[in-house]
């Protein structure tokens, strides 16, 4: 019983001096612990704090030691819901005398900033003292009719280090006294934990309260002090102009990009005006072959299903044939086997480097064949004809120029943009914004001339003319062998289906019936039938389509406080 007697009076003594901490040597460092925390915070009329931490931090003789770092939010979170800003600006980082290197970033998404503070260039060892200085605006609560309150994280419960001593001195303004202040609650642990009892608070003189750690505080853990004092002695906290409205002003920039960009259009990328009615044409606009005819249409751009109706257009023309395989197997799929023919070639340019793309040196290729190898021919096939279209006038080459510029300009814009996130997330947004912005007009740069854009409304009309043919069948001649001629630019135009079924109507099934295409064969297709040939046009426009455009992908694989409440807090490490 003696012994059990004289272990409980030393406990009981060992309890009574829990501020003591433990000593570490060497041995017992494995990272970066802080030795000494003490924060000085000034309390000001106008609602902001200024806010003086001295850290004395120790990492022994660890290898590979450069500084530490300071989190804090930008924020309180005053309900669920809602979010109140705390605007912070750095004042200084010293050591005992001097200013350290620093770097600041921040997280707009997190709405954090943090200050890395150390040289990566320089290590250090051994104990480093850190003083930073900064003011938090808008710090004090206002919610209460019955009292205003500061109440504030004063550490912060997200360092990834231990504190072994931790102490704050909270300097309050004029009025505000330890007669004044109703009610002072000390909250610690980790976060979220109502209270630990890891610290107590006492008046040092009438305006300045101390609140002190009681043992090292552990990763994770924190002190978060509540004082209420009576209404109307701080002021409650108004945001200037650029707090503001800042926001809203970084906007100004794509809307200025916007009305620049508007007037360069209006200026060297807007078409010949015309006000002529659209008329159906009953003829290739000019002859022109699906790809320059494509691009024409669609003022620069060339359209992946422009290359497959090329193929089928050389296939009308007599320069290949298109043979179709069955699928092999269960789990097969088809295939189509592309035979070029002999002959002369009398056509374009870029129908000329589509034979070459397709074929090389080779007699025949396979859909399959051209699977994540094509994609690469394209931007060649669209610059020959692009250049075709040019000489031949029916662009204005100084749209082109202006696309160019337009469109580096939308990339410098996105990169700005998603730099800038980091910093300011208004600022990153409208930069972004502009940059779409400079890339939709570069779409729409490219300016044809007066041949052009008189070209290009024939192309509407002709497609006007395949999509209703019934309606002007009296205007061309039937016995004329259109069917294939213009299949080609319905398939170009997505007017595939429409344009077999209106000649089904007019040629009549007598026509058909005798009909067969001489470029395309397969054990699948014996007689003719509309919806057959319909079908066979739609899956070799897809296969073509699907093998020319594919690339191979890629993957890769790798009181109702509590401790942590209130403003402030945040947390850090060493690094």
């Amino acid at each position: 019983m003696k012994k059990l007697l004289l272990a409980l009076i030393f406990a009981s003594i060992v309890a009574l001096f829990p501020s003591t901490t433990h000593a570490r040597d060497a041995s017992q460092i494995t990272d970066w612990y802080i030795k000494d925390f003490h924060s000085e915070i000034t309390v000001n009329k106008d609602s902001s704090l200024l806010i003086v931490e001295n850290i004395t931090a120790d990492c022994g003789n660890l290898p590979d030691k450069h500084g530490i770092f300071r989190v804090l939010p930008t924020f309180y979170q005053k309900s669920a819901n809602e979010k109140i800003d705390t605007p912070i600006t750095l004042e200084s980082i010293m050591d005992s005398s001097n200013a350290i290197p620093y770097k600041t970033s921040a997280d707009p998404i997190n709405r954090t900033v943090t200050w890395k503070i150390g040289d990566p260039d320089t290590t250090v060892s051994g104990i480093n003292y850190y003083k930073i200085t900064y003011l938090v605006k808008n710090a004090i609560r206002f919610d209460d009719p019955n009292f205003d309150e500061f109440y504030w994280n004063l550490n912060g419960n997200f360092w990834k280090i231990e504190t072994d001593s931790y102490t704050a001195k909270i300097n309050f303004p004029s009025g505000i006294d330890k007669k004044s202040v109703k009610e002072i609650n000390v909250y610690s642990g980790a976060l979220g934990v109502k209270d630990t009892g890891l610290a107590t608070s006492n008046w040092l003189d009438d305006n300045t309260l101390e609140v002190k750690s009681n043992r090292t505080l552990k990763a994770g853990e924190g002190i978060t002090l509540s004082a209420t004092f009576p209404n109307g002695i701080i002021s409650p906290y108004k945001p200037t102009f650029l707090e503001k409205y800042g926001p809203f002003l970084f906007f100004l920039i794509p809307l200025i990009a916007l009305m620049y960009l508007f007037r360069t259009w209006n200026r060297f990328g807007k078409d010949p005006a015309n006000h002529d009615a659209i008329m159906a044409e009953y003829d290739i606009p000019d002859n022109l072959a699906p790809i320059e005819l494509s691009i024409l249409d669609k003022n620069g751009q060339l359209k992946s299903t422009a290359i497959t109706a090329s193929i089928i257009n050389l296939a009308v023309k007599g320069y290949i044939k298109i043979e179709q395989i069955d699928k092999q197997g269960l789990f097969g799929q088809k295939d189509f086997n592309l035979l070029k023919l002999d002959g002369k070639p009398t056509l374009s340019l870029s129908e000329k480097d589509l034979l070459l793309s397709l074929f090389a040196d080779q007699a025949e290729t396979k859909t399959s064949d051209l699977r994540n190898k094509f994609y690469t021919s394209i931007p060649k096939l669209k610059q020959t004809a692009l250049d075709e279209l040019n000489k031949n006038g029916y662009f204005d080459p100084n749209g082109f120029r202006w696309q160019i510029g337009i469109l580096v300009l939308g990339f410098i814009f996105l990169f700005l943009g998603f730099w800038s996130f980091a910093l300011n997330l208004a600022l990153g947004a409208s930069l972004l914004l502009t940059g779409v912005i400079a890339l939709i007009f570069s779409m729409i740069m490219p300016r044809r001339t007066e041949k052009g854009a008189q070209t290009f409304r024939k192309i509407l009309g002709f497609k006007e003319f395949i999509d209703k043919t019934e309606k002007y069948r009296a205007n061309f001649n039937e016995k004329e062998n259109i069917f294939e001629k213009f299949l080609p630019y319905a398939m170009l135009f997505g007017l595939t289906s429409i344009w077999i079924n209106n000649m089904k109507k007019i040629y009549g099934a007598s026509y058909f019936s005798t009909y067969h295409p001489l470029w395309f064969y397969g054990p699948a297709f014996t007689n003719f039938n509309a919806n057959t040939f319909n079908e066979m046009v739609n899956d070799l426009s897809k296969d073509m389509n699907s093998a020319i455009s594919s690339s191979p992908s890629s993957s890769g694989s790798g009181g109702g406080g509590f401790s942590g409440g209130g403003g402030g807090g945040g947390g850090g490490g060493g690094w």
